[in-house]
């Protein structure tokens, strides 16, 4: 996993994981192409609405591309937020407003790239967008667009569309704003802003633009709406990453604290070529083992919100407990995996040595779950028979031999 910036660690940058001093997350995996279900979930969970005080008619979408503890960066149109004179909120998938608490407008002047950084707020946890390459959409490319339309009907709630289309040209350094990226899809007022994905489910373009042949007035609320070609225009996020790459880092603005983060990360070094990580790119928290030819393996899915009241969502669980694997691998110490006592706590956790005591804790369990059970549907793979690892029992405990797994 190659992780240089933002996070999209998560696009593990600016989908998750911990990056550098400034701690802001940006996550990026080795290309492999999804399905698109699993980036439909990927955009409905990065995807958010931008408002402001006028309501639906200022209304546009963007995308979570960075956090910063509980400090989220927003990419967007800078159209969608260009009223100095408005006050702006965000609304994420889980239908929650939280108040833009700062604001860098990217353009210099008129006619300059029509881009823009939000910040806002939370204790909730959300993923992070990975970033592509936009110089891989070609003509003819697959692609994916998400925002948030205004609804046709008065009164009704804005819902994020997902929509499909391909690149159908680009254009030169000429095209006004940036809008070099030229895509057939379905698009409406309200989506600019939204993220271009490609089929690796990676930002390639902020949508901005959409072809228009004239105006008809909508019966359902009297307004003017345009008639769409189905041709559009997006901003390729080449453009943007080259800002972060040129921004001078002494100011205190948004794009400096994301190009700094970016600067620190080039010198750290490399995952090394297995190891573990929390895979969000799906939409469900799973802690996933890349061996060292890049293939991946799901290890645990985390679904359960059991422990959600007491701060430990599933994608909160999954971090920990990742990076305890990945500890324990690091230092040899992922050899059997097997339940006992930790701290007075049932829990699965490491040992040694076949009938040997639990030494590295993984996963604390209720206090009304049996640990034999629990053990045996806690790995993924132990549910596939013909990739069943050698169990060893001590009486009635179970000793997974995962060393075995790993290698």
């Amino acid at each position: 996993m190659n992780v240089w910036s933002l996070r999209f660690d998560a696009l593990t940058i600016i989908l998750t994981g911990a990056l550098t001093v400034a701690q802001v997350v940006i996550q990026q995996y080795t290309a492999s192409a999804k399905t698109s279900q699993e980036i439909a979930q990927l955009a409905m969970l990065t995807t958010v609405e931008v408002n402001n005080t006028m309501g639906f008619a200022g209304s546009g979408s963007g995308v979570i591309i960075a956090k910063q503890g509980n400090i989220y960066t927003v990419l967007t149109a800078n159209h969608v937020v260009a009223s100095q004179a408005q006050k702006y909120s965000i609304r994420t998938h889980l239908e929650k407003d939280y108040a833009v608490i700062r604001i860098q407008r990217l353009p210099k002047s008129d006619r300059d790239i029509d881009l823009a950084l939000l910040q806002f707020q939370s204790q909730e946890q959300y993923p992070v967008a990975p970033m592509g390459e936009s110089q891989s959409a070609v003509v003819g490319s697959p692609i994916y667009v998400a925002g948030y339309p205004l609804p046709i009907a008065s009164g009704v709630e804005k819902k994020l569309e997902f929509t499909a289309g391909i690149i159908s040209s680009r254009l030169d350094r000429r095209a006004s704003s940036g809008y070099r990226l030229r895509y057939q899809a379905v698009t409406r007022r309200g989506m600019s802003g939204g993220p271009v994905f490609d089929v690796d489910g990676k930002i390639v373009g902020i949508h901005g633009q959409g072809d228009t042949v004239g105006t008809v007035t909508s019966p359902w609320n009297g307004q003017s709406e345009e008639i769409k070609t189905g041709l559009n225009s997006g901003i390729p996020i080449d453009i943007f990453l080259g800002l972060l790459s040129q921004n001078k880092l002494n100011s205190l603005d948004i794009l400096s604290s994301l190009s700094m983060n970016r600067v620190s990360n080039q010198n750290q070094p490399n995952m090394r070529p297995g190891g573990f990580l929390c895979d969000t790119s799906t939409g469900e928290p799973m802690t996933v083992y890349q061996n060292p030819a890049g293939i991946r393996e799901t290890w645990i899915r985390w679904n359960s919100n059991f422990f959600a009241n007491s701060g430990y969502d599933p994608l909160t669980r999954c971090r920990q407990v990742t990076q305890r694997l990945e500890n324990y691998s690091r230092n040899q110490q992922l050899n059997y995996v097997t339940v006992g006592m930790v701290n007075n706590q049932k829990a699965i956790c490491t040992s040694s040595r076949v009938n040997g005591p639990c030494e590295g804790l993984i996963y604390t369990l209720r206090r009304d779950q049996d640990p034999i059970p629990a053990l045996s549907s806690f790995f993924v793979w132990l549910a596939n028979q013909k990739a069943q690892p050698s169990i060893f029992e001590s009486g009635t405990i179970p000793y997974i031999d995962v060393k075995e797994r790993l290698e």
